[in-house]
């Protein structure tokens, strides 16, 4: 009987081949950039160069491998790391899969003294080693660009730009975790080369809370700064990597709050460590007055027709007060953030409430309750202002839509004025971007002047 041809294909990566799933052999396959992990079919040459420019390099590669001049080729193997004289930073930043992932060490307690990290890590995507280049390339983009994006005061811009390079140069899990954030702002920035850049975030945030969970149990002195400013930086990564998934579903925000919560017991315990640190100037109060930001007033006034709603569709018992006193905490953030000195307004009330929510509360935001998902849909309305933040774009409308979906119909008049007030931020900071984007689309190079001001 003669043997009929398979269509079967061996050319699939290796990140498929290990999930056992069918591979499309895209550059990067759809399978991997779903997960947002590297695609071992993404070679630096695809990474780096647009699409036109990568056929036309393959010639010359062929071409030194055909030579006539002999060459003498040591093959490294997988189960030896590289000398120190060798590759130092490759092996420090970007270790084997095998060093990198599949081991005990990084296999999470039976007990996980720090669960809401956990989830955040992907403890069983096996990542092909990055070339040492791109991560200069994003070390670069840190010290000349990235770090303004994260705080409009001067002292911090210089510390960022100084000082936490050379502490990461010691601590590793901050190096990864500026890598991650710089390598994340590039996939916003660089549109025809965001799966690359967003696979390298990933990657680079994977490695940086691995390593930050091993030394939490042991803060020193030394390593307590740097613990701070990884923390500091996690909670605006987690962000960002989801920033372009438009999939994005409730329970990711309740994680990325459970996060905040954790990292805020991190932050609190190295306050004292950071005070004499490269690092002091988080902790000082800013010297000039900051405008108020009038989406606070809106909100306060939008709280009464909220409080009215719970007290009529909540029949009286715990829901309720646990729904009163989460719309209390919103108010008391909105207040603690309106101070005449203090700088990064929204950003500190969208981190503020989940710190400030009780036990309670979350459990409801679990539970989809509609009481809880009306305060979500308030709670949207600071988060759509901070759209204009790069890693928060897009977050407010896809958490409105899933409110909708969620919530019961008889709290659709509740929530209305929210649901309006989000699109239409949508539409004008779309209309923004498209417009700031036209100059860099025009000169085809993808690096213009559409850069998103925090």
């Amino acid at each position: 009987m003669p043997r009929l041809g398979h269509k079967k294909s061996r050319n699939g990566c290796r990140q498929c081949k290990a999930r056992h799933v069918k591979c499309d052999e895209n550059k990067p396959c759809s399978s991997c950039s779903r997960h947002g992990v590297q695609c071992s079919l993404v070679t630096w040459d695809d990474a780096s160069l647009p699409p036109a420019q990568t056929a036309t390099a393959a010639p010359h590669r062929v071409a030194k491998r055909t030579s006539d001049r002999p060459r003498k080729v040591r093959l490294a193997t997988s189960s030896q790391p590289p000398s120190a004289a060798g590759l130092p930073i490759e092996y420090v930043l970007n270790p084997t899969p095998a060093a990198s992932t599949g081991t005990p060490d990084d296999s999470s307690p039976p007990s996980d003294p720090f669960p809401y990290l956990t989830k955040f890590t992907n403890k069983t995507d096996a990542i092909q080693p990055n070339y040492w280049v791109r991560d200069l390339e994003l070390m670069h983009h840190w010290t000349t660009e990235a770090h303004v994006h994260i705080s409009a005061r001067d002292d911090l811009r210089d510390m960022f730009r100084d000082a936490a390079p050379k502490q990461a140069i010691i601590h590793h899990f901050l190096m990864h975790e500026i890598l991650a954030y710089s390598a994340l702002h590039l996939a916003h920035e660089r549109r025809d080369q965001r799966p690359a850049f967003r696979a390298l975030g990933s990657h680079h945030q994977d490695l940086a809370i691995r390593s930050m969970r091993k030394m939490l149990p042991n803060m020193t002195p030394e390593n307590g700064p740097a613990l701070f400013m990884t923390a500091t930086l996690v909670t605006v990564t987690v962000f960002a990597s989801a920033s372009t998934d438009a999939t994005v579903t409730l329970d990711e925000l309740f994680d990325i709050f459970s996060l905040i919560v954790g990292i805020n017991s991190v932050l609190a315990s190295t306050r004292t460590l950071v005070a004499s640190s490269p690092f002091a100037p988080c902790l000082l109060i800013n010297p000039n007055v900051v405008p108020q930001e009038p989406i606070f007033d809106l909100v306060l006034a939008q709280a009464p027709s909220f409080i009215s709603a719970i007290e009529t569709l909540c029949p009286e018992g715990p829901v309720r007060e646990t729904a009163l006193a989460a719309v209390a905490t919103l108010k008391d953030c909105i207040y603690l953030s309106a101070g005449p000195h203090v700088d990064n307004r929204i950003l500190r009330c969208l981190f503020f409430c989940p710190m400030r929510w009780s036990a309670d509360f979350n459990a409801l935001l679990r539970e989809r309750h509609s009481a809880a998902m009306a305060i979500i849909a308030l709670y949207s309305i600071i988060l759509s202002d901070a759209g204009w933040n790069w890693f928060l774009e897009g977050w407010a409308q896809r958490v409105v839509d899933a409110v909708l979906d969620a919530i019961e119909p008889q709290w659709h008049a509740t929530i209305q004025w929210c649901v309006e007030y989000v699109r239409e931020r949508r539409v004008e900071q779309q209309e923004k971007t498209q417009q700031q984007q036209q100059p860099a689309d025009g000169e085809g190079d993808g690096d213009g002047e559409d850069r998103m001001e925090t």
